[in-house]
Formats: structure tokens, C-alpha cells, sequence
């Protein structure tokens, strides 16, 4: 049988190397050479972006869809490539297995105002939010809010659709503490306001982020259950994880998380980001990424391999019973190890946050673990870490040229 990764970043890569090392056939699939592509246990094809191409994306898949002898499975790794498969599954699933959510729970989920607005009705522990025509009305007592997009990437066919998501990017979230810097955000961001939710603000930074990650079959049930924390991200205060460990999380989120999954009729790999308020103690959802997310290579470490499991439920080659991990917290570490280490002893401090900054020494003793896994090295898949290598030099030199002026 055969899977298709897309897109391949370290997300991508973690699924490629977990699936091509039980000897199931990979293909990765991405519209730009990223590094998943360069691991020996996949094939690389080249497809158009869904981000703008996302009629030009599917008909690709389609006609690479009817080379295959029997269906393969689906893993879309980011939000606009899992859109694009989801709103057009029923013609994929012609030739496919698709590992994602009918598009009427897909869009519910990547649109996260009118989420925040269904859980909010269904009782679920979501911050009050609201839309840009509404914050005139909001009370002294509302802030801080964080302005975040309502959404960062979706599928279509506009080709302005890129320059929007890096601007999106950048005001990925954006705490105003009070009603002037919420003007002055407003005044500043006026042509982009549209795409802008407001929302109660939980205190702490990327460190107060737990995951609870599963994969629920097409009956709606959680098949596989993955606890754990952010323990560093970059940026420090919003970032994606950068370090993340295993970790036990009340009994009361999986809960939660089960009878969402029922409620939203969800099917696929699934993230449900929980934040703990650093000042109260209390657990907000925050969002849910409808698909596998950025350390989902941390999984078969703790016995609960997602992507393996998803992969033998949609084929059919196994039974697979219901697994959570359960492992000590902090025994299991995930790490970008070269980020970290360039993070913790400089860009950190750069990004205003000196208590996350650290000598080497100190650094080592924050990533020990009894198993560690590194995204971006791995003993039985060496180009992917060459790349990673490559990458990171070529990033430290053009910043180095750019500071002194040589490069613009």
C-alpha cells in the first residue's frame, strides 16, 4: 500500500520516516523542494500550491490518482492543503484515501470565529471572542485581547492569497493591553480588519500551551490519544514548538476532546491546543488544527503513533484499538534542535525575552530526556539533517550580510 505526504516540512518529514519505516511506499508531495522531500524513505513529485492553485493542485491529483493500482492515503500537513483535499473529497476519494474532516467540519474549524461561536453555544471552555464590527462596545475590563487572524492560510485560486497569509503571519498575535493600543492597533491595520477576530487574552507564553493530539476514525471515535507541553516556542510568547515534551493532562480535556470529535464529526489526525492561564490556573481550548501538526513525530515515541494508526484504520490492514500515551511527563522530548540551540543563545534575547536565554551548558540540560527525538536528524535518514544544516548556515550568513550591509 502507499501514502501521500504534503506538504513536507518537519511535520511532513516525521510522518514520511514513521510510515517508510513500517515498508509502506511514500510519496512527497510539496510545491517547493522542502525538507521532508530530500528523506530516503519517499518519492518527490512536484505539485502546484493550494494556496493559490487550488483547482490547478486538484486536478494534479487526479491524475496521479489514477496510476495507482490500489487507493493511497491522504496526510495533508498544513491548513490550506488539508482545506483543499476536504473540500474536494468526494472526487478524491475516487482514487484516495483521505486522511481529513468533510468540509463542513473542516470549514467550521479553519474559520475560528464561527468555532469560537459554536463552542461557546456548546458549553466548551473557549476564550469570549469577537469580530471586528464589535469591539467598540468591549468594557475596560475585557483587556488585555489578543488580536489574532480568523484564519492564516486557506485554499483558493487567487494569487494574492500568499502576500496576504505572510501578512497574516506576521500579526499572527498581537496582545493590546488596553483601548488606545487597540485604536492604534485599528487605525494601523485598518485593510486587513476583515480578516481579524478580538479575544480574551490568556495570560502566560508558549510554555502554558499543552496539546492534546488524537486520530478519530470515520465512525467519529478517538482511536489514538497523545498528551504533552510546549516548552519553548519562537517566538517565545506564540510560536510554533520548537521544544515539546510529553505530559499528562487533566482527564477532564480528553474528555472534552472525545465528545468534540463526536459533536463535530470529526475523522483524521487532529491537534487540540490547550492554553493554561499562567495567573489562574484554568485551561482554555485555544484552537483545534484540523490535521497532523508541527511535533506529531513525537507520537510513536510514546506508543501512540497517529500516523500509523490513521494509515492501518483507512486501509484496513489492522484492527487498531484504542491507545493514549502514557508515559512519565518529561521522560519524552521532541526538539528542532538546531532552532533551539540558536534560539536560546541568541534570538530569544533578541525577541525581548532575556529569561529564555542561555549558555550552552544550561541549554543541554533543557533537552535531556530518557528518549529524545530531533525533527531534523535521524541515523536511518541522513540528507533531511544535511539539508537542515544547509538551511540554517545559509539563513546565518545572509543575516550576518544583512547586518553588515553587504546583502538587502
Amino acid at each position: 500500500m502507499t501514502a501521500i505526504v504534503f506538504n513536507c516540512h518537519y511535520n511532513g518529514l516525521s510522518i514520511i520516516q514513521e510510515l517508510g519505516r513500517h515498508n509502506v511506499e511514500v510519496f512527497a508531495l510539496d510545491s517547493v523542494r522542502s525538507v521532508g522531500t530530500y528523506s530516503r524513505y519517499a518519492k518527490y513529485l512536484i505539485c502546484p500550491d493550494p494556496l493559490t492553485s487550488e483547482g490547478a493542485f486538484i486536478d494534479r491529483m487526479l491524475e496521479l490518482g489514477r496510476s495507482f493500482k490500489n487507493r493511497p492515503v491522504l496526510f495533508p500537513t498544513n491548513d490550506h492543503w488539508a482545506a483543499a483535499v476536504s473540500r474536494h473529497k468526494q472526487a478524491l476519494s475516487q482514487y484516495y484515501l483521505p486522511c481529513v474532516a468533510d468540509w463542513a467540519t473542516m470549514e467550521l474549524l479553519i474559520r475560528k470565529q464561527r468555532f469560537y461561536e459554536w463552542a461557546e453555544h456548546k458549553g466548551y471552555p473557549v476564550p469570549r471572542s469577537w469580530k471586528h464590527s464589535q469591539i467598540d462596545s468591549l468594557a475596560k475590563d475585557t483587556f488585555p485581547v489578543a488580536a489574532k487572524p480568523e484564519y492564516r492560510r486557506i485554499s483558493g485560486d487567487d494569487p494574492a492569497a500568499k502576500e496576504l497569509s505572510q501578512n497574516l503571519d506576521q500579526l499572527r498575535l498581537t496582545v493590546l493591553k488596553n483601548q488606545t493600543e487597540l485604536n492604534q492597533f485599528v487605525a494601523l491595520h485598518t485593510d486587513l480588519l476583515e480578516y481579524f477576530i478580538f479575544q480574551e487574552y490568556v495570560e502566560g507564553l508558549s510554555d502554558c500551551m499543552f496539546t492534546v493530539g488524537v486520530y478519530a476514525n470515520r465512525q467519529h471515535e478517538v482511536l489514538g490519544l497523545f498528551s504533552g507541553r510546549k516548552v519553548r516556542g519562537f517566538p517565545p510568547d506564540v510560536g510554533d514548538c520548537i521544544l515539546g515534551q510529553a505530559e499528562e493532562v487533566p482527564t477532564s480535556l480528553k474528555q472534552v476532546v472525545k465528545q468534540m470529535c463526536r459533536e463535530l464529526e470529526y475523522h483524521g489526525i487532529a491537534e487540540f491546543e490547550f492554553k493554561r492561564d499562567a495567573v489562574t490556573g484554568e485551561f482554555k481550548l485555544i484552537e483545534i488544527n484540523p490535521r497532523s501538526w508541527s511535533w506529531v513525530g513525537i507520537t510513536p515515541a510514546c506508543g501512540v503513533s497517529l500516523p500509523r494508526m490513521a494509515y492501518l484504520d483507512l486501509t484496513g490492514g489492522q484492527t487498531v484499538q484504542y491507545t493514549e500515551s502514557n508515559v512519565t511527563t518529561g521522560t519524552i522530548k521532541w526538539v528542532r534542535i538546531l532552532d533551539d540551540f540558536l534560539n536560546c543563545f541568541y534570538f530569544n534575547r533578541r525577541r525581548g525575552f532575556p529569561e529564555w536565554d542561555m549558555a550552552p551548558l544550561q541549554w543541554w540540560k533543557t533537552i535531556r530526556a530518557n528518549r529524545l527525538v530531533v525533527a531534523e536528524f535521524a541515523r536511518d535518514d541522513l540528507l533531511p539533517g544535511l539539508y537542515s544544516l544547509y538551511l540554517t548556515f545559509k539563513s546565518l550568513l545572509c543575516g550576518l550580510a544583512h547586518k553588515l550591509g553587504l546583502w538587502k
